[in-house]
C-alpha cells in the first residue's frame, strides 16, 4: 500500500501574509472614502467665486480636489427675482445654499469641465463680509 498523503494545512505565515493584505486593504479603503483629496492652497482668500459655463455662480470655499470634481463648501449664489413692476431693476438677494425645497447639504461637488474660472473675493467684498456675518 503507497504511503497516505497528509494534507498540509495553509502555513501560519502564509494566513498572517493574508491578514495583513486584508487589513492594509481595509484600512486604505476606509482612508480613501474619509479623506476628501483636496489640494492645499496656501495664500488664498477666504472665500472664491466660481463661475460655470452655463451662467451661475457660486461663492464659498473652492477647494480643487484630485479627481474630476472640485468642491464648494458654505455655498451661497445670486437669486434674482421680479417686482411687481416689469420695468424696474429685479432685485437680487444672496441665498445661502440649503434652504431650497429638496434641503441639500451646504457643499456640493462641481465638474472641473464645467468651471470657467474661479476669483478669491476680497475681504472687504460686501459678498465676503455678508457670508462672515451669516455664519456667525
Amino acid at each position: 500500500m503507497p504511503p497516505r498523503r497528509r494534507l498540509r494545512l495553509p502555513s501560519l505565515r502564509l494566513l498572517r501574509g493574508l491578514a495583513l493584505a486584508a487589513g492594509a486593504f481595509l484600512l486604505a479603503f476606509v482612508i480613501t472614502q474619509w479623506w476628501d483629496f483636496t489640494v492645499p492652497a496656501l495664500g488664498r482668500g477666504g472665500y472664491q467665486a466660481v463661475f460655470l459655463a452655463n451662467g451661475q455662480t457660486y461663492f464659498g470655499r473652492y477647494y480643487d480636489r484630485i479627481g474630476a470634481y472640485a468642491k464648494i463648501e458654505d455655498v451661497y449664489y445670486l437669486q434674482q427675482t421680479q417686482g411687481a413692476d416689469p420695468n424696474a431693476a429685479p432685485d437680487t438677494r444672496l441665498v445661502r445654499r440649503g434652504s431650497e425645497l429638496h434641503a441639500p447639504e451646504n457643499r456640493m461637488l462641481v465638474p472641473k469641465s464645467a468651471i470657467l474660472f474661479v476669483e478669491d473675493l476680497k475681504d472687504s467684498s460686501p459678498i465676503a463680509r455678508f457670508m462672515h456675518e451669516d455664519k456667525k
